[in-house]
């Protein structure tokens, strides 16, 4: 994604050009879409919340201020569906993190028992789940997360490798216990 010409789009839609719309949503739609069905894991309320977002950035224009439209974006996208999730009242899905935590162990290896996602999910901060679940998704850095949850990229990196650590923790409590 061309993150100079996000920004010239930006600044056109706060100038008062819709059409700029167009382009920042061929330039975001897919970014958003993935970060919402990450966190939803429901494509149908992924795609409301993709709408959702567009309908604030034009609503909210006049308080954009940064120099990172993506981040700026993805932050509505992001509040919106922990929004949403919160009031669906539905546990998220540990399937991402699979990978993350497996140290090459087939997933059958460290999922033979079933595991109470709820209480795994409980023992993660809000902050935690995100960090980890924005770099299961494909192209999101560490550095992007920062900037996406307004932290420094060392807070990041440890929250991220922490959270790993207590997942691998979990599991294998899980696997001493079945």
């Amino acid at each position: 994604m061309d993150k100079v010409q996000l920004e010239i789009f930006m600044r056109q839609l706060h100038s008062g050009n819709i059409n700029a719309l167009d382009n920042i949503y061929t330039l975001t739609s897919k970014s958003i879409y993935m970060l919402s069905c990450a966190i939803l894991k429901n494509t149908e309320k992924a795609k409301d919340i993709m709408q959702e977002t567009f309908i604030r950035v034009v609503a909210n224009i006049d308080k954009y201020k940064s120099d990172n439209a993506l981040a700026w974006i993805l932050t509505i996208a992001r509040n919106l569906s922990y929004r949403e999730y919160a009031n669906s009242g539905r546990s998220i899905s540990l399937d991402i993190f699979k990978e993350s935590v497996s140290d090459g162990k087939s997933t059958e290896e460290l999922w033979t028992g079933e595991i109470d996602l709820n209480k795994a999910m409980a023992q993660l901060s809000v902050e935690e789940r995100e960090v980890v679940t924005l770099f299961s998704i494909k192209g999101y850095k560490h550095r992007e997360i920062a900037q996406i949850i307004g932290k420094p990229l060392g807070t990041v990196l440890w929250m991220y490798n922490k959270t790993i650590k207590k997942l691998k923790k979990m599991l294998e409590y899980n696997n001493k216990t079945h």
